[in-house]
């Protein structure tokens, strides 16, 4: 075999443990994200006595911390921002805003247990302080490292749509308008905020395993808000207008957006469970052209 044969192998299996090293030490980062997660999970439970189905909300909202946690550190380690969908993360940053508005100050869509007393508001204060540091690390520390041709999807009319549907119907759970309108908006704009992201991956074809996993993980804490409102979505009825009983129009547009929330989602969630069963980097069938 030719030198440059030999030089050539080296490289490649120089690569491939490379790869191989880096995969493992991602995989033992997001086991240990998931152990911290489950130790979260025991400690709140022996913390707050009254834990019943309503805390699937919490749990949500844990598994939304954790998938940005997730996403931050993968940001700080590779020093890169590459993959991440900025439209994503800033839209991310108007939801969790306008659900703290509504949920620090009124309990109307809160989990009736005690982890709405608290531990629900926290979770989303420190996703949004770990939102606030990506947009640092996006437009300030790694800049250059954005990959804009890539990002193309506007979704500035559907985040105006989201507001306008949010201002004629919501629900009255907290008897204020604005703070109604405050939290329906963000579960409005909750339902198209991933679409930027999803919409990237497709683009890219292939996904970092942490881009991945901080998805997969938004997925599962929205179909732990599908689960609850499930339940709770008819407390949104408004039988108060003359005494008869009304079509529960909020309550039903809710559930619908959960559930578009999750049926975006699959698609992608058929990929990353083919990933992780074959151990390696999700690839997704790369469309020849995308315009949007």
């Amino acid at each position: 075999m030719s030198a440059v044969g030999i030089k050539v192998n080296d490289q490649t299996h120089c690569k491939y443990a490379y790869d191989k090293s880096k995969n493992k030490d991602e995989a033992a980062f997001v086991l240990s994200g998931y152990a911290l997660l489950v130790c979260g999970i025991v400690i709140a439970q022996r913390c707050i006595a009254d834990l019943g189905f309503s805390s699937v909300l919490t749990l949500g909202a844990a598994f939304q911390c954790l998938g940005f946690y997730t996403l931050l550190i993968k940001v700080e380690r590779a020093k890169s921002v590459a993959g991440i969908s900025s439209k994503t993360v800033h839209m991310y940053a108007a939801v969790l805003f306008l659900r703290l508005g509504s949920t620090c100050i009124y309990n109307g869509y809160l989990p009736v247990d005690s982890s709405g007393d608290f531990l629900y508001q926290l979770l989303d204060i420190v996703s949004l302080f770990m939102v606030l540091q990506l947009i640092k690390c996006m437009d300030v520390t790694y800049p250059g490292t954005y990959q804009e041709a890539e990002d193309t999807m506007n979704v500035s009319r559907m985040a105006i749509c989201a507001v306008v549907f949010a201002i004629f119907i919501h629900g009255n759970l907290n008897d204020s308008f604005i703070f109604d309108t405050m939290w329906t908006a963000s579960m409005n704009l909750d339902t198209v905020a991933m679409l930027p992201q999803l919409w990237m991956v497709v683009k890219l074809g292939e996904v970092e395993s942490l881009t991945s996993h901080f998805v997969a993980l938004l997925i599962a804490s929205r179909a732990c808000s599908f689960a609850f409102w499930f339940y709770g979505y008819k407390e949104l009825r408004d039988d108060s207008r003359h005494g008869r009983r009304s079509i529960n129009i909020a309550g039903l547009q809710l559930l619908a957006a959960h559930a578009l929330q999750l049926l975006l989602s699959l698609d992608f969630l058929f990929y990353y469970v083919k990933a992780r069963i074959r151990g390696g980097r999700m690839q997704l069938p790369k469309p020849a052209t995308i315009s949007i």
